[in-house]
């Protein structure tokens, strides 16, 4: 597997993602995270012209694993409905991610994010199970709830890079 920026080729298999990732989150109870309206390949699209669409994709390089958003400030993060964030330092924010079960994908993104941001921040729905495995299984610390308008309450987490001196 390898990271790579999301392009316009990846469409097709983002939006199989995408479908596959809106019945699972039904599947679970979740029904206000992920929905017909969001994420949407515009979204995508304006992720792409931003540059700030990525993918995770098999060593082909044409089969799509996995995607996110990374993101810089989050307004909502300023006040936390509940909680507080274990570090007031600089972040990004991981967005919109989504894999192809069975691949592990999900942990290869997260060694990436956790190799290359040195404060990564990231939010989900409480119903989202896998998705909250998947950040306690690799480090990241509940911080909170966070409140979205017309998405309702997220569970907050974080990581912070621990970096190796010589």
């Amino acid at each position: 597997m390898k990271i790579r920026r999301t392009e316009e080729r990846d469409l097709p298999q983002l939006q199989k993602i995408f479908t596959q990732g809106i019945a699972r989150q039904r599947s679970e109870g979740n029904f206000s995270q992920w929905r017909e309206d969001y994420p949407t390949i515009e979204v995508v699209k304006a992720d792409i012209k931003a540059g700030t669409g990525w993918v995770c994709v098999a060593d082909d390089d044409q089969t799509v694993l996995g995607t996110w958003a990374l993101g810089g400030h989050e307004p909502v993060y300023n006040h936390l409905k509940s909680g507080q964030w274990n570090y007031d330092l600089p972040y990004q924010v991981i967005h919109r991610m989504g894999t192809v079960p069975g691949q592990g994908a999900g942990k290869f993104i997260i060694a990436h994010l956790q190799a290359t941001c040195d404060y990564p921040r990231v939010d989900t729905f409480e119903k989202n199970s896998a998705m909250i495995k998947l950040l306690q299984k690799t480090g990241f610390k509940h911080c909170g709830v966070a409140y979205y308008e017309g998405f309702g309450d997220m569970q907050t987490f974080d990581y912070k890079r621990q970096h190796q001196t010589k």
